[in-house]
């Protein structure tokens, strides 16, 4: 019994270490886009353009979800680097958020267990405290 609730403990400090170093994530400043870089192919349509012969224009695209709607945006060569950073900033969080929220179910679950061993540990308890054991009294 004792040894289940150790093992139990244990981890549930497992599961606190780790939820503290998800921290460091959600506390940092730098800041967040959500959306998506991607390369788009596109022919243009000219009859005579290299397009037409299957080597396709490409440009950098922001598949970007801003106003309510989604847009996609063509960000300057020179800032692709600096949107890059922002967007992948922006999956990171989201990634220890949806981590985060494993870790909590796991430790709800860890904690029910603990609750469920002690309360069976009690009632063990109790029952030795209701009935206490008979004692032979010696007769004179």
């Amino acid at each position: 019994m004792t040894h289940d609730i150790s093992k139990l403990r244990s981890q549930i400090l497992a599961v606190e270490t780790q939820t503290r170093e998800l921290l460091e994530t959600f506390l940092a400043r730098e800041p967040l886009l959500p959306g998506s870089l991607y390369t788009l192919r596109r022919r243009c349509g000219k009859p005579t353009c290299h397009c037409s012969d299957g080597e396709l224009h490409a440009s950098t695209v922001l598949s970007y979800r801003g106003q309510g709607r989604p847009r996609n945006i063509t960000p300057p060569a020179e800032s692709l680097a600096e949107v890059r950073q922002l967007t992948d900033a922006y999956r990171r969080f989201r990634r220890a958020r949806t981590q985060l929220l494993r870790l909590q179910k796991q430790l709800l679950l860890l904690l029910d267990r603990v609750e469920a061993e002690r309360v069976l540990e009690g009632e063990r308890r109790f029952e030795k405290l209701r009935s206490p054991p008979s004692h032979t009294r010696s007769r004179r």
